[in-house]
């Protein structure tokens, strides 16, 4: 059976016509990045792009690494996947590559520099004459194949919105299973974890720490503590090559001053969340962010963790901060049908983090369930859990 008809449970598109939707809209996207540098070819190696071009087929073996086992060849005659000869044989048997318009080279995995010589033979010249996303290659377009994905087709979102739902259900569940004072923060990773895995998706950043180590650090990473009074846990997750980003709190009973704060940050959350709209760019949004920690008397919390941004083919698609008004990322505009995950935050443990999908009005958030508590509206951040019993 093809990887992608599997009917394992998952609840997460990965159908063969919504795997072609998504390689036809990386495809045109590529086509306009090579018009711009004169049709020169294009090899795609980083895990993010390779997943993107190819429609998430490419399920990372080394789930850490940056450099994909398969890279993407485009030129102008063909679209050429070349692969590990250990994944060689499994691409062939389980994924319709013909269909989707993709022939397949292999690199033997003991030789040095296969895939450069397998690069190289297929696009007759050398990798420096062509466009990449490493310092081999001629002219590195890394940043141009983040600006050609941030808007997402609509397959692409709606792999998204049942990963966003998948991901907070499997925080919250691991969430409400929590035993305070016998649950020790591995456990509640571990919840996590197993119920992404059995749908499908992984945890690329997992985070569960507890009590006074939630107010004391922002990332508590987790080292076999009980839980006893304040849990946090903290999700990346990722399925065919796209991510969500979320945050869930929960205590045993009213913290009136971690409840204030949170407040606060939601008001951050309000304000950038009504800058991310197609009519502003990325430093309007971050501007709006500043703005809004001013508003609530933390002018420099801001400095103290990072504070989200662009999400989808990898955990944030570029990284900037108020400060950074001479990125080129600044004065770029936020299209429509980008995703954006921000993390509003202040000392002493208040969060706030879920992933939304920009669209005509306000953004809409993937990785609501309907079945956690909110400070108010569709859009707001969450607020804490107050365990019962």
């Amino acid at each position: 059976m093809l990887f992608w008809i599997d009917e394992r449970s998952s609840v997460i598109p990965n159908t063969s016509a919504a795997r072609r939707d998504r390689v036809e809209h990386a495809r045109s996207r590529i086509a306009s990045l090579r018009d711009r540098y004169q049709g020169r070819a294009l090899v795609l190696s980083s895990v993010g792009s390779v997943a993107w071009a190819t429609g998430g087929l490419s399920i990372p073996i080394d789930r850490v690494a940056s450099i994909d086992p398969i890279w993407v060849v485009v030129d102008d005659d063909a679209t050429t996947l070349v692969a590990s000869s250990v994944e060689t044989p499994r691409l062939r048997a389980e994924y319709e590559l013909d269909d989707l318009g993709f022939s397949i080279e292999s690199a033997p995995w003991h030789e040095p520099d296969a895939h450069v010589r397998a690069v190289e033979r297929l696009t007759g010249q050398s990798l420096k004459d062509c466009l990449g996303e490493s310092v081999e290659c001629g002219v590195n377009v890394a940043a141009d194949l983040v600006t050609s994905r941030l808007s997402l087709c609509p397959s692409e979102i709606a792999t998204m919105s049942r990963l966003g739902e998948v991901a907070a259900l499997a925080v919250e569940h691991a969430v409400r299973s929590w035993a305070p004072g016998r649950s020790t923060d591995y456990d509640v990773a571990s919840d996590v974890q197993g119920e992404l895995e059995q749908n499908g998706a992984d945890a690329v950043c997992l985070i569960v720490g507890g009590d006074d180590r939630v107010r004391r650090f922002r990332h508590p990473i987790m080292v076999g503590s009980r839980v006893r009074e304040l849990l946090m846990v903290v999700v990346v997750a990722r399925c065919q090559g796209l991510h969500v980003a979320l945050t869930r709190i929960a205590t045993t009973s009213r913290d009136e001053t971690l409840e204030a704060s949170i407040r606060q940050a939601e008001v951050v959350n309000q304000r950038v969340l009504a800058a991310s709209t197609k009519s502003k760019t990325w430093g309007e949004a971050y501007e709006s962010l500043a703005s809004a920690y001013r508003e609530v008397g933390q002018p420099n919390a801001w400095r103290e963790h990072f504070q989200g941004g662009p999400i989808g083919y990898a955990q944030r698609e570029f990284e900037l901060s108020p400060d950074a008004t001479s990125s080129a990322w600044w004065s770029l505009p936020i299209g429509e049908d980008c995703a954006v995950a921000w993390n509003p935050s202040l000392a002493g443990g208040a969060k706030i983090e879920d992933t939304f999908i920009v669209d005509e009005a306000r953004p809409r958030c993937v990785t609501d369930t309907g079945d956690w508590p909110r400070l108010g509206g569709d859009d707001s951040g969450a607020a804490v859990l107050v365990m019962q019993g």
